[in-house]
């Protein structure tokens, strides 16, 4: 008799300037020894500019007029997983525009979802307000915000990732 398929995690995120990479590879280190675990990078089919004018208008317009680029392709079904934890870069007070694209095109109804976003101010009430709207009728079990994480590497910031790894686990049950 073949048992139920036990549903993974996936942890899908956006990094330009390397905070959010910097932050999903230490959550990925705190969730792998419980939980199996896959990794997406979002990458736009075309680049942002990743420094100068460019990075703040383009990014910044395409934030706040709510674009949704084309991403390179990447593996993720929804059907496979219970949990998914969503990493994005706050661009003018919201979601960067992959996620965007990555949360219109994946049906993510019912699933337990965990977020977390990074920014230069620490402002992160609207981008998390803004998920509300792309996330209905999932069950938004954790969130965390941090500020320039890459650039602190605290063991504050480092202590924030490890409880919320443990709020994902303990909710997820």
């Amino acid at each position: 008799m073949l048992g139920k398929k036990t549903k993974k995690t996936a942890l899908v995120y956006f990094s330009l300037n390397g905070n959010t990479d910097y932050v999903a590879e230490r959550l990925a280190e705190a969730l792998r020894d419980q939980v199996e675990l896959d990794v997406i990078r979002l990458e736009p089919v075309k680049p942002y500019a990743d420094k100068g004018f460019r990075k703040f208008m383009k990014g910044g317009a395409d934030a706040t007029f709510g674009a949704k680029p084309e991403l390179k392709l990447y593996n993720f079904d929804p059907r496979d997983y219970d949990t998914v934890v969503i990493g994005t870069p706050i661009w003018a007070g919201t979601v960067a525009p992959p996620l965007r694209t990555f949360m219109l095109h994946n049906r993510l109804k019912g699933k337990n979802i965990a977020i977390f976003v990074n920014s230069m101010s620490g402002n992160s009430e609207k981008c998390l307000s803004k998920f509300e709207k792309y996330l209905k009728k999932t069950n938004i079990i954790a969130t965390m915000s941090l500020v320039e994480p890459m650039k602190a590497k605290s063991g504050e910031d480092l202590y924030t990732i490890r409880k919320f790894a443990e709020e994902i686990m303990e909710k997820k049950q």
